[in-house]
């Protein structure tokens, strides 16, 4: 048993598995979104992100479908998570399966985001393995996913400070407070703020009259 204290949005003492469950989900989520992030990289390496960004379609609306349906895939594959969990005895309210639906989209499509911008920064796919364990792993385990923040508060107040600053401990709350019909707002104020933002430097990026890419395609040319 989580046994110490109960905190929302839960109401009474909760298992450690349904504890670590919105975690879980948030890193399915993290990590299919750094797989949208690889197939950017793979994209450029191979050429055919050149053919992309010369259509007559506009950036943002490339990237945005781009994310869509990443989005679309982690969705789906927290739900066969959640299926699984189901069976072996972890269950959310009936309800919040469907409540967390949108936590899951705003989640995913921040993250989404933000490894679309670090895709715009990686030059060569041999460097994207080295550089995502210094984004996956950091932001999993600085954050709520395994242990309450006011756990972890009173471990390490470093810690905990590098938590309130890591984009997916909102996340994580998101989903957690979804689950049980609950929003919480500081959470949800963060999560689509870092999503503009994150979206934002990534159209900028991709831009090739002022971006990265414009940049790394002529210091491939001279090289």
């Amino acid at each position: 048993m989580l046994g110490v204290s109960i905190i929302p949005p839960y109401k009474t003492y909760v298992l450690y598995e349904v504890y670590i469950t919105p975690g879980l989900c948030g890193m399915i989520l993290l990590f299919s979104g750094m797989q949208s992030s690889l197939s950017m990289v793979y994209d450029r390496e191979m050429g055919n992100m050149r053919i992309l960004l010369v259509s007559p379609f506009p950036r943002w609306f490339l990237l945005l479908s781009k994310m869509l349906a990443g989005v679309a895939v982690s969705i789906a594959q927290v739900y066969a998570f959640l299926i699984v969990a189901w069976f072996w005895g972890v269950k959310a309210p009936p309800l919040g399966y469907l409540f967390v639906l949108p936590a899951l989209f705003l989640s995913g499509m921040m993250l989404c985001a933000l490894g679309m911008l670090l895709s715009s920064m990686i030059k060569q796919l041999e460097n994207f393995a080295g550089i995502m364990n210094f984004v996956i792993f950091p932001g999993y385990f600085a954050s709520p996913a395994l242990y309450p923040l006011w756990r972890i508060q009173e471990a390490s107040p470093l810690l905990y400070k590098l938590c309130l600053a890591n984009p997916f401990t909102y996340a994580v709350e998101l989903i957690r407070f979804a689950f049980y019909g609950q929003v919480d707002w500081v959470s949800l104020g963060v999560v689509v703020g870092c999503t503009l933002l994150f979206l934002g430097g990534a159209i900028i990026a991709y831009d090739p009259s002022r971006g990265l890419i414009t940049r790394k395609q002529g210091t491939g040319g001279n090289g």
